[in-house]
């Protein structure tokens, strides 16, 4: 099992691709072409209404971490509002989307949670969850090169593994793990909001 601690210095700010916003990218495997990744996790900050970039040929999950609600007028779909408690939103990445952001303090732009993944080579999935007493035990992906990510958005949370290895992500921080098949997360910090990512190929 393999254990990686990330931290701000460690992520990347970059503008979105249509020049819209910042995204801050967390993790990625990169690849040459248009778009540059097969995978890609990244948070985001929305202030206004607008566009979001096209990723054709890329699977979409969004959540929201704080700030306020979305609400995202998909091509083809019905709209939708998003909050910090609604489950992540899935999507094609080329489908036109559009969103509507409702501060929750004015001149404070909401926070999003990111993960796209090239269709048809790789899958994910996303879950977000708020941990207070109870321990949440978290099965990760085992299939060869999969990789489980958990990002810590509030509070701070202790990761326990079955080989005996604890570690404590902080807000703002991040775990990347490759290998294992299990962890118990508990809240150090209590509450703390979490966002589990797996990430295998197809």
């Amino acid at each position: 099992m393999k254990l990686q601690a990330l931290g701000p210095a460690d992520f990347l700010k970059m503008p979105w691709k249509n020049g819209q916003g910042v995204t801050t990218e967390l993790a990625v495997a990169r690849r040459a072409g248009e778009d540059g990744f097969d995978w890609r996790i990244s948070t985001a900050t929305i202030a206004t209404p607008g566009p979001f970039s096209v990723f054709a040929g890329i699977d979409r999950s969004l959540a929201i971490v704080r700030g306020g609600t979305l609400t995202l007028n998909v091509e083809g779909r019905a709209d939708v509002t998003l909050t910090t408690r609604t489950p992540p939103y899935v999507f094609g990445g080329e489908l036109n989307v559009s969103s509507t952001p409702v501060l929750e303090t004015a001149g404070v732009p909401i926070d999003d949670f990111n993960v796209m993944t090239r269709r048809g080579e790789w899958q994910h999935t996303l879950a977000q969850h708020r941990l207070e007493g109870e321990a949440l035990t978290w099965t990760l992906p085992t299939a060869a090169d999969a990789v489980a990510f958990l990002y810590c958005a509030q509070g701070q949370v202790q990761a326990t593994f079955r080989d005996g290895q604890v570690v404590s992500i902080p807000a703002g921080h991040a775990l990347r793990i490759e290998g294992g098949d299990a962890c118990e997360l508990r809240a150090d910090a209590s509450p703390a909001d979490v966002f589990l990512t797996t990430l295998s190929r197809r």
